[in-house]
């Protein structure tokens, strides 16, 4: 099966001890294909960053860029939307029970 990988270079960013010993179970040829796979994933990010440069990461965005959050609602007000559409239905369907039974 050839390598569908072969145009991406395994050289790589040097890696962090601490991201070595996370990989340590894996064989000589998993590193490299995660590697490459890595290779692969950045270059794909920098291509759609060249081709489609409007598009960013929401991380990239200020905090100020943010709209402030609004108060948030009571409780009780939530409670007392579900107690009413609650009583509804209930009303509903004893309605549609006595309209059946006649």
């Amino acid at each position: 099966m050839p390598n569908s990988l072969a145009f991406v270079s395994t050289s790589g960013p040097p890696r962090a001890p601490a991201q070595e010993a996370a990989l340590g179970p894996l064989s000589a040829a998993d590193r490299d294909q995660l590697a490459r796979d890595y290779a692969a994933i950045e270059d794909a990010a920098a291509a759609l960053r060249r081709a489609e440069p409007a598009l960013r990461s929401w991380n990239d965005q200020s905090v100020a860029a943010t709209p402030t959050s609004q108060k948030p609602r009571p409780v009780w007000l939530l409670i007392g939307v579900l107690w009413v559409s609650t009583a509804l239905v209930t009303l509903g369907a004893v309605c549609a029970i006595s309209a059946l039974v006649g």
